[in-house]
């Protein structure tokens, strides 16, 4: 046989007490990697942050509606009193559906 056509041992190329062999499968470079992930962290904190700020906003609306109707309530009038206090129930049934559904996470 010509020395091209001879099987390889693969045991004779392989000290098993020399070698480490480790295998990675990745389609980016260590550094993309890295940009990737504070990207990412960046855009998390930013859309964290914007979420809070609507909740607040939404929070401080209902406040001032729930106010408003509270007021509206204990110093209106009859007609006035009846569209106040089904405000004032959609508002508070609607934090205790929250709440409950909270509970349950």
């Amino acid at each position: 046989m010509s020395e091209e056509s001879k099987p390889i041992n693969l045991g004779q190329l392989i000290d098993p007490g020399n070698h480490k062999y480790e295998l990675s499968v990745s389609n980016e470079a260590p550094e993309d990697a890295v940009a990737r992930r504070t990207a990412e962290a960046a855009d998390a904190e930013l859309k964290r942050k914007i979420t809070f700020s609507l909740f607040c906003f939404a929070l401080l609306i209902v406040g001032v509606v729930f106010a408003g109707c509270i007021y509206t309530f204990a110093t209106g009038e009859a007609e006035d009193k009846k569209w106040a206090s089904g405000i004032v129930s959609a508002i508070t049934s609607g934090l205790v559906g929250f709440l409950v559904g909270q509970g349950k996470k």
